[in-house]
Parts: C-alpha cells; structure tokens; sequence
C-alpha cells in the first residue's frame, strides 16, 4: 500500500523529498534513511540533505556511480569505493552509502504530492535507526529525532520497539554487551558529545518544544524507564 504525503507539509522539506526521489529514479534499490525521514514521520524540524542506503552497494558501485554521473544536475563531492558517494542533486546534499547490517530494512512506498515515490523505512523501523545512531555516534541530532519520533508514536510503543532492537544490529554487538543494553542505558543519562556546541533554538527549525534540552531528555528517559532489557551475566 502507498500512503500519499499532505501537501501541507513545509516546502523546504518537501523540495528535499523531491530530490530524494529523483535519486531512486536513477538507484532504484536505495532507500532514504536519517534525518529527512525522522522530520517527514515526527514534522519536529526540517532536513536540508538526504542520504539513502543500498544494500548491496559494493556489488553494484559501478553502476551506481555511473547512473548518478549521468544525471545533469547531479555534482559529485567525495568517493569512497565500495561504500560512499557524496554529492549534489538539484543544489541539494545527498549521499548513497553501504548499508552497515545484514538484516533487510523494513520499508515502505510513500507517494509526495508531486506525483513521485520514493521507499522510505517504517516508523519503527527509523526509530531502530536512529536509536542505533545513538549507541555509534552518540550526537544530540539523534536524541532529538528519538525524543520527537517517540512523542509521535508514544512512549509505550517506542520503548517496545526499540526493546527489540538486538534482532535487527545483532552483527552490531560489540564486546558482548547488547545494543539494547548500552541504548537503555544512554537513553537514561543521555550525554551527546556535541550538546554544548549545538544551539537548540536555531537548529533547523526546531520545533520550540524541543529548544530546552531537559525537555529532549525528560522524553528520551521516560522511553529508557519503558524498554525491558535482558539482564546481563
């Protein structure tokens, strides 16, 4: 089933939508992950770039580099054989990149007011994501898009969801702690490395909710003290 985008989402993060779209016209297997897709579900902010994933991206470089080559409008940045390409499509950000687990992204098909699809993950699945995001790189953009996602689905919802997330990073667990542990336990005394070089009120229109960064983590603890977590030993 296609659901249809409202139009009466913002322009500025519609315009990047479109331009996602145009790339999967030329890879057809990518998928839109990160921020643009967290911003489409929760409308908590804007995205000005998109990236996507391919599961098969070293198998398939080649071609997908020059599918992108050949498209006018799309300027190449950076290169990272096998793994990432960087660019412009229409003056706007995009990357394609390798995606990192074995497991199959859950997605769907969404249809944007000007007529185009593009494959997207579900709802819980970009919660996976970025949740995962939380645990490998440890940024407040992260939080943020957790905190919004999880008042968007509800707490309840989120914290089942994202209890479960050892099935999808299971190649992910490292030093034998699980993904879900080391999440719980971030979520619960949240610490991003670069809170005190971000300025919540004038990041990418921010809704003003989320401008107190004690709001952001009162919601992201009320998720940790809802997941049920193995217990270690």
């Amino acid at each position: 089933m296609v659901e249809n985008v409202d139009d009466s989402i913002n322009p500025e993060l519609l315009a990047v939508l479109d331009s996602a779209a145009r790339l999967q016209e030329l890879i057809p297997d990518a998928v839109l992950v990160g921020g643009t897709v967290a911003a489409l579900y929760a409308g908590h902010r804007l995205s000005y770039d998109h990236d996507h994933v391919v599961a098969d991206l070293r198998q398939r470089f080649d071609v997908a580099l020059e599918a992108l080559e050949r498209e006018p409008d799309w300027v190449m940045n950076r290169v990272t054989p096998g793994k990432i390409i960087l660019g412009e499509l229409g003056d706007i950000e995009a990357g394609v990149r390798q995606l990192i687990r074995t497991r199959p992204l859950e997605t769907r098909e969404i249809e944007l007011p000007s007529g185009q699809r593009i494959v997207v993950p579900t709802r819980d699945e970009i919660l996976r994501i970025k949740a995962f995001l939380i645990v490998r790189r440890n940024q407040t953009r992260d939080y943020l898009d957790v905190a919004a996602l999880s008042q968007n689905y509800g707490v309840e919802r989120t914290a089942t969801v994202l209890s479960g997330i050892d099935q999808w990073y299971a190649d992910e667990t490292k030093d034998g702690t699980p993904v879900s542990t080391q999440l719980a336990r971030q979520l619960a005394d949240p610490r991003p490395a670069d809170l005190s070089k971000v300025n919540l009120a004038e990041y990418k229109k921010l809704s003003k909710q989320w401008h107190n960064w004690n709001s952001v983590k009162n919601q992201i603890q009320h998720v940790a003290a809802h997941m049920s977590i193995p217990a270690e030993g």
